[in-house]
C-alpha cells in the first residue's frame, strides 16, 4: 500500500490529463499511487491513460457524479495514510507532493494542507494561497489575481485548501465525513473545511509546494450550470455550518454578500440560473437542517474561534 494516493476526478478532460500526469511522474516523492476517477467521459480520456500511463489506476463511473461524488468514490475505494486531491487541469512542481506530505508529518494537529497555486498561463500571478473566509462567511481564494512578489511565501494557517490541489490525512474523513454529494461541484471543499474546523482540525498553507492551475478550464461550456450550482451551494454551506450566534450577529453582512453576488451574476445575463440556484437551495432545506444538527452536535471549538476565522 502506498503512503499517499493522488485522486484525480475527470470528466472529458483528455486535453488536460497529459500535462497533469507527466508532472506527477516527475515528483521527488515516490511513495504514491495515482487513481483517476472518470465520470463517464466520452472523449477518449480512459484510452489515453491506458496507452500513455499504464501504471495509473482508473475507476470508471457510469455517469457524471461531479467532483464530490468522484472523490468520495476514490477515497472509499483506496487505502493510504494520506489522500491528495488534484484537478486534471493542474500541473505540479517536482517537489509539490513531497512538501505537502512533510507538512502533515511535522504537524500532528493539521488535517489538511494547501499549496501555492499559480495561474497556469501567467505564472507570476497567484491563483490561490489557501482559502480564507470573509466577515460574511463567504469563501475567498487568498491572493487571487495578485502578482506573486513573495507576499505569501511564509507558512501560515488558513481556513482550508482548495480541493483542486490539496493533501488530507485519511483519518480526517473518518471523523469529519466525506464531501457532501449533494453539492455535486463547487463549495464542497469549503463545506468540508468548515466541518473540519468545527471539529478542531487545522489547515496549513505551505508555499514551498507549488502548482499551476487553469482556473475554470474544466467547466468551459457549462457557464449557466456553474452559476446555478455556485448560488445554490453558497447558500447551502452557510446554512449547514455557520453557528447560529454568528448567523444572527452577522445576518445583515451575510444577506448583503448574497445580494452582491446575485446582482453580479444577473448583470452578466444569468438571471435564470440565479433563480434556479436559490430555488434549489430552498428545496434542500429539509436535508440541510438535518445535516446541520449533526454537524453542530460534533462541534469541538468555541464559537469565538470560528468568528475569528471569518475576517
Amino acid at each position: 500500500m502506498a503512503e499517499t494516493v493522488v485522486l484525480i476526478p475527470n470528466y472529458n478532460g483528455m486535453k488536460h490529463l497529459e500535462k497533469c500526469l507527466e508532472s506527477l511522474q516527475r515528483q521527488t516523492y515516490g511513495d504514491f499511487q495515482i487513481v483517476i476517477i472518470d465520470n463517464g467521459s466520452t472523449d477518449g480520456s480512459c484510452e489515453l491513460i491506458t496507452d500513455r500511463f499504464p501504471k495509473v489506476q482508473i475507476i470508471e463511473m457510469e455517469k457524471n457524479y461531479g467532483f464530490a461524488g468522484a472523490v468520495n468514490k476514490g477515497i472509499t475505494a483506496t487505502q493510504s495514510t494520506y489522500v491528495s486531491l488534484l484537478n486534471n487541469d493542474v500541473e505540479v512542481d517536482p517537489r509539490w507532493l513531497e512538501e505537502l506530505v512533510k507538512a502533515l508529518v511535522d504537524n500532528s494537529g493539521v488535517g489538511a494542507v494547501a499549496c501555492k497555486m499559480l495561474n497556469f498561463y501567467s505564472r507570476d500571478e497567484i491563483d490561490a494561497a489557501g482559502d480564507v473566509l470573509s466577515r460574511s462567511g463567504s469563501a475567498v481564494a487568498r491572493g487571487h489575481g495578485e502578482r506573486d512578489k513573495g507576499q505569501y511565501d511564509a507558512e501560515d494557517e488558513v481556513f482550508g485548501p482548495c480541493a483542486g490541489a490539496a493533501l488530507y490525512r485519511r483519518n480526517i474523513f473518518e471523523s469529519v465525513g466525506l464531501f457532501d454529494d449533494d453539492f455535486f461541484a463547487f463549495y464542497e471543499d469549503i463545506d468540508f473545511d468548515f466541518r473540519m474546523q468545527l471539529q478542531g482540525w487545522k489547515a496549513k498553507y505551505v508555499p514551498s509546494a507549488v502548482c499551476y492551475h487553469k482556473r475554470g478550464a474544466t467547466i468551459q461550456g457549462m457557464h449557466a450550470f456553474a452559476v446555478r450550482l455556485h448560488v445554490r451551494n453558497h447558500l447551502m454551506y452557510m446554512m449547514k455550518n455557520i453557528p447560529v450566534r454568528i448567523l444572527f450577529g452577522r445576518f445583515p453582512l451575510i444577506v448583503v454578500s448574497w445580494l452582491k453576488s446575485w446582482y453580479n451574476y444577473v448583470r452578466s445575463g444569468n438571471l435564470l440560473p440565479v433563480v434556479l440556484g436559490i430555488a434549489g437551495a430552498v428545496l434542500m432545506i429539509p436535508s440541510v437542517v438535518r445535516k446541520r444538527r449533526e454537524i453542530q452536535a460534533k462541534r469541538r471549538v468555541p464559537v469565538e474561534y470560528i468568528r475569528s476565522m471569518m475576517q
